[in-house]
């Protein structure tokens, strides 16, 4: 069996293991979820399914990994540029861009991430989409918090703030699922101006 621990697999099983979740990717978006079985996936990745049971064990572990990998990457390219900058503004308007951009940029694998948090539930029967945490909303909460601290952002229940901006958010994602080829930059542009008109503070001259 495969290694658990991702630092001791080596490189032929984490090239099998990203072969197949490459599969599984372009499985989910060409026939959706509910049909992406493991047969459906192995014939993507020409390997016999038996090396996907041996890799990922079964289906669902290894369409969560899939959304794994997907929104562990999108979180850390969003982090890595929002957190080069200082100011709260400053890190909401690199926040909104990074996240649009990789979405704009890693379409497939958001694409097909998304619909399997929305189709997927738990062993209780839960949405997947509806076991997110505080923590997963980290770093928008952080910067949404200095900013009202500054008194540079309008004071607001912290949550309707976070959910705000990630409904916001969510719509390029449709846009992206509705449309792979659509061009995300005007849309980019009109969100971050959106998000800070709402959230700003009006100065007014004394």
């Amino acid at each position: 069996m495969p290694s658990p621990d991702p630092a001791s697999r080596t490189f032929t099983e984490n090239a099998r293991r990203a072969q197949i979740i490459t599969a599984a990717i372009t499985t989910v978006n060409e026939i959706g979820y509910h049909r992406a079985s493991l047969s459906e996936i192995a014939a993507r990745a020409g390997v016999a399914k038996s090396a996907i049971v041996y890799y990922f064990g079964a289906r669902e572990r290894l369409l969560l990994s899939v959304v794994d990998q997907v929104f562990t990457h999108l979180d850390q390219e969003v982090a890595q540029v929002t957190l080069a900058e200082t100011e709260p503004v400053a890190q909401l308007t690199a926040y909104l861009r990074a996240y649009l951009d990789h979405v704009g940029s890693h379409r497939a694998e958001v694409t097909a991430g998304i619909e399997i948090v929305v189709a997927h539930r738990t062993e209780d029967g839960t949405p997947l989409y509806l076991t997110g945490t505080e923590e997963d909303s980290r770093l928008v909460r952080d910067i949404l918090t200095s900013g009202m601290d500054a008194g540079v952002f309008r004071q607001m229940p912290l949550p309707v703030a976070v959910s705000i901006v990630e409904a916001v958010l969510d719509v390029g994602v449709t846009e992206v699922q509705r449309d792979r080829a659509v061009d995300l930059n005007p849309f980019i542009d009109e969100t971050v101006a959106f998000i800070l008109q709402g959230l700003l503070v009006e100065r007014r001259d004394a």
